[in-house]
């Protein structure tokens, strides 16, 4: 009988060990970190805030990819390498075979975060305002019936903020704030896209945060984060965690 109680304890021992190794296991497979690839190039910024910025990004491992040197790896495959590229270059230009790569990447579906002067970038490339969802405008321009002047930008703004959708995701935790922060004026948003952040400030267009999709690729642009002023505010790096946790979640490649 002694015998038995001790082999049943033993039993019992090892069926609480086995559960508490497979629940560290289960819980370390679902908090692993998100893989992001940072790209930048084409405009001067303050180097040390923002990678410091992004070093403090908890749950985030991210790879500097600088552009137009890095465009090459734009392409299918990344997506089983990195779960979202987040864009601050503003790179003038890169090659017609870079540009289809990219596309055949968006395609297989991988997450993708534009900032701020990334709505400027691949200016000579027509169909990169239908990926991010918006254009800054160098030179006027129509589209559809609407004519477009120049965009226009001001830095060092103090600019109100309003949460246009509390029930997103990349918003959640967040209400109306202020920041001092580059507005744009006069620029293109796709009246596709879903808006998420507006200001009414007058040197800047109210859509300053919309999310869309392109092929199988989930995109969101963040107006905001010309320099470290925006950058330590404390609202900027948690809409910035938000959006890359959205992103990789709603991303097509499976996520384990």
């Amino acid at each position: 009988m002694h015998i038995l109680r001790t082999i049943s304890r033993l039993f019992l021992l090892i069926s609480c060990l086995t559960w508490i190794t497979c629940s560290a296991v289960r819980q370390k497979s679902e908090t692993r970190e998100i893989r992001v690839l940072l790209t930048f190039g084409g405009h001067e910024f303050e180097e040390k805030p923002f990678f410091e910025m992004f070093d403090n990004l908890p749950g985030i491992r991210y790879t500097c990819a600088p552009l137009p040197d890095s465009a090459s790896i734009l392409k299918p495959g990344l997506e089983k390498e990195y779960d979202v590229i987040v864009m601050y270059d503003m790179v003038g230009s890169i090659s017609t075979e870079q540009r289809k790569a990219f596309i055949q990447l968006l395609n297989k579906g991988i997450g993708v975060v534009a900032l701020h002067h990334n709505l400027t970038a691949h200016r000579g490339w027509d169909e990169y305002p239908n990926i991010i969802g918006g254009k800054y405008l160098l030179e006027s321009g129509k589209s559809g019936e609407k004519e477009f002047p120049l965009s226009t930008f001001a830095h060092d703004q103090e600019i109100n903020v309003t949460v246009a959708d509390k029930n997103h995701p990349v918003t959640q935790g967040i209400e109306d704030f202020q920041i001092h922060d580059e507005t744009y004026k006069y620029y293109y948003t796709s009246p596709d896209v879903h808006v998420l952040l507006t200001t009414d400030h007058p040197s800047s267009d109210p859509e300053i945060a919309w999310v869309t999709r392109y092929e199988n690729s989930p995109v969101l642009y963040l107006l905001l984060g010309h320099d470290a002023k925006a950058w330590q505010n404390p609202i900027y790096p948690k809409l910035l965690l938000n959006g890359i946790q959205w992103a990789s979640r709603v991303s097509k490649r499976p996520f384990p």
